[in-house]
């Protein structure tokens, strides 16, 4: 079974706003753990050289930051200061409890 994943804006956004899938073939993932999967997500949704997204997405989206979150099979993981976490995060990546 393949493995799907969202990406939400959340940290400088009013409300969440879904920007993209990913659909992760189990032949190639199956062993990678969530939190691998949203490290995965995380690391190619930067703009470092260029827009990671205006040529698969045709529109052009800020990196993931802080407080933004990623879904893997329906599961949350906000980004924290420093990793990942289920419980949402402040503007500063510390958990809310």
């Amino acid at each position: 079974m393949d493995r799907k994943v969202e990406l939400y804006h959340t940290a400088f956004e009013d409300k969440p706003a879904h920007v993209a899938n990913w659909t992760f073939s189990e032949l190639k993932y199956g062993n990678y753990s969530d939190k691998r999967l949203a490290e995965v997500v995380y690391s190619a949704s930067q703009n470092i050289d260029e827009s990671w997204s205006k040529e698969t997405l045709g529109k052009e989206y800020r990196s993931t930051s802080v407080g933004d979150y990623v879904k893997v099979d329906g599961v949350a993981y906000y980004v924290a200061n420093m990793g990942f976490t289920k419980n949402p995060v402040n503007k500063h990546g510390e958990e809310i409890v």
